[in-house]
């Protein structure tokens, strides 16, 4: 196809999307954002052991063999997301014998499991789904996973013509025998034993490179947000047990995971003990504190219960490092930010989604109104070399230019080694898109190029600051720049949302926990020159 014809072609898809958008009910949409590379796991990585109540490979009895099939799998969204994908994966592999493939012409199953938090996330979706439906062969069949079709249902069967099968995440149960029924194969015998197994043990093809993993603590959200579709979309707050846990987090080691992620949408609210006596932060054995500003009973929930977690899964034989992702404000109380402190193995990190500074922003948002900046420091003085990351939002309804200047202050003061700052959506369904005091999208735009602005300067003297000292790094691979540099992480760097170190001189083989001496800093990234590493990459 020439370049004229290429880009007609290019105009086409984005106007068909457009007018899929505006039968959902979504307008003014943005460009579509380029799709990503379809996950597929990591050959010739070995799936994680079975996990306890499982047998060999998860997978019990395979659907009868017909022709070799193979999947192509597209994994849209956050980390959370992505643990899904790997586990309907692995149902796909394991369970029904596919072959995964990473190029979607080839596959006679096309996955895309989407998300829709947001506008943005919503177009990217459908383009994806365009894009694929597009490039398939004859015969193959598209399933649509995930958040997109938890928000939309019905409505997203009639205007998605090009999807053979929608699957909301209260569905996987069915993904089985739904997928079975797709290829022309007989279902299986879900009655009993391994495909009787609830979602959350599934055996995971993980699509991450083999040293570090995510693991999803729970499901779903408690929280109201005014801005936020998660729990009409994922429903309540659903943790997992801590042997459950545990189980997952060991065979993963197993498999050669050094990292793992702890994530949750509100990870600080984990309350669980054994399989069958998981209870939410709420439960019976809590007790009534005092009104929240949304007017509802606080609970006084005891500390320790995340502390715990982190103590048992940090102590599994193998694992090097653990990190903490999306805890909630209100719930860092001190007995618990110091117990962690204390957790041999558990990396100085934390993820902290304050979202804004001012108490009136907050409070319009259903969050909690305590002092952001106040909170910080007592963060880093329970828990000293703290590592903060947050997330931030501007353009909330109603946010004043001096609410945007409590903002800025917080970044400026907070000194947050790593930021991500967002301008606020609308979502239909969202109790804020109705809200008076809608702001226009250049005052958005302002006001999160000014905060990134801020950010970066602090983010800058905060890596400046580090250069000499000596780190463990755990090599990720070669730049995106050149294969001839090398790439890694220190403790202070979350995996994919975060910096990267680029080593100068020797380089080290990926999968590699190396001492090295940082030698220079940007705002973002920072180089390092290679000490002391270990002896294979194992």
């Amino acid at each position: 196809m020439d370049l004229k014809a290429s880009k007609v072609a290019q105009s086409q898809k984005k106007r068909i999307a457009q007018e899929k958008l505006d039968a959902l009910g979504h307008v003014d949409g943005q460009e579509a954002l380029k799709s990503p590379k379809p996950q597929t796991p990591q050959a010739p990585r070995k799936p994680p052991a079975p996990q306890k109540g499982q047998k060999d490979g998860q997978a019990g009895r395979s659907a009868p063999a017909l022709a070799a099939q193979t999947v192509c799998l597209v994994s849209l969204g956050c980390p959370k997301n992505l643990v899904d994908s790997e586990r309907l994966l692995g149902r796909c592999v394991d369970g029904l014998g596919l072959r995964p493939t990473a190029e979607p012409e080839q596959a006679d199953l096309l996955l895309v499991n989407t998300c829709a938090f947001i506008q943005p996330a919503v177009e990217e979706a459908v383009e994806t789904i365009l894009d694929l439906a597009a490039r398939r062969k004859p015969g193959a069949r598209l399933v649509v996973a995930g958040c997109l079709a938890a928000r939309y249902g019905a409505s997203l069967s009639r205007e998605l013509s090009e999807a053979d099968l929608l699957l909301a995440p209260a569905e996987y149960g069915q993904f089985a025998e739904k997928v079975s029924v797709l290829l022309g194969r007989r279902p299986p015998d879900s009655s009993g034993g391994p495909w009787a197994a609830s979602f959350e043990q599934w055996a995971r093809r993980t699509a991450t490179p083999s040293w570090r993993a995510w693991l999803k603590a729970a499901e779903g959200c408690d929280n109201r947000c005014a801005y936020c579709l998660i729990p009409a979309i994922r429903g309540p707050l659903r943790p997992r047990p801590l042997d459950e846990l545990l189980a997952e987090a060991q065979a993963l080691v197993a498999s050669g995971v050094k990292e793992l992620t702890l994530v949750a949408q509100d990870l600080t609210a984990w309350r669980g003990g054994l399989a069958g006596q998981a209870r939410l932060a709420g439960g019976p054995k809590a007790q009534a504190g005092p009104k929240g500003p949304r007017g509802l009973a606080v609970r006084a929930e005891p500390a320790g219960d995340l502390a715990l977690l982190a103590r048992e899964l940090a102590a599994v034989p193998g694992l090097r490092w653990l990190r903490l992702m999306y805890a909630y404000p209100e719930r860092l109380a001190e007995k618990l930010v110091r117990a962690l402190a204390r957790i041999d193995g558990l990396t100085p990190y934390l993820d902290v989604p304050f979202q804004h500074a001012s108490p009136n922003v907050l409070k319009r948002m259903g969050r909690g109104t305590g002092d952001a900046l106040a909170l910080t420091r007592r963060l880093r003085s329970w828990w000293p070399d703290l590592a903060l990351r947050t997330t931030l939002m501007v353009g909330f309804p109603g946010e004043t230019e001096e609410d945007f200047d409590q903002l800025v202050r917080l970044v400026e003061e907070g000194r947050f080694d790593q930021a991500g700052v967002f301008k606020f959506s609308p979502e239909e369904g969202a109790r804020a898109a109705g809200f008076a005091g809608q702001l226009p999208a250049a005052v958005k735009e302002k006001r999160r190029r000014t905060l990134m602005a801020r950010q970066r300067k602090v983010s800058l003297a905060l890596n400046r600051a580090r250069v000499g000292q000596r780190v463990e790094i755990l090599v990720e691979g070669p730049a995106a720049e050149t294969d001839l540099v090398m790439t890694g992480r220190a403790s202070f760097q979350a995996p994919e949302v975060d910096g990267l170190i680029y080593f100068d001189g020797h380089q080290p083989r990926p999968g590699q926990l190396v001492q090295a001496r940082l030698t220079g800093a940007g705002a973002y990234d920072l180089t390092a020159c290679l000490e002391e590493f270990e002896g294979d990459a194992s």
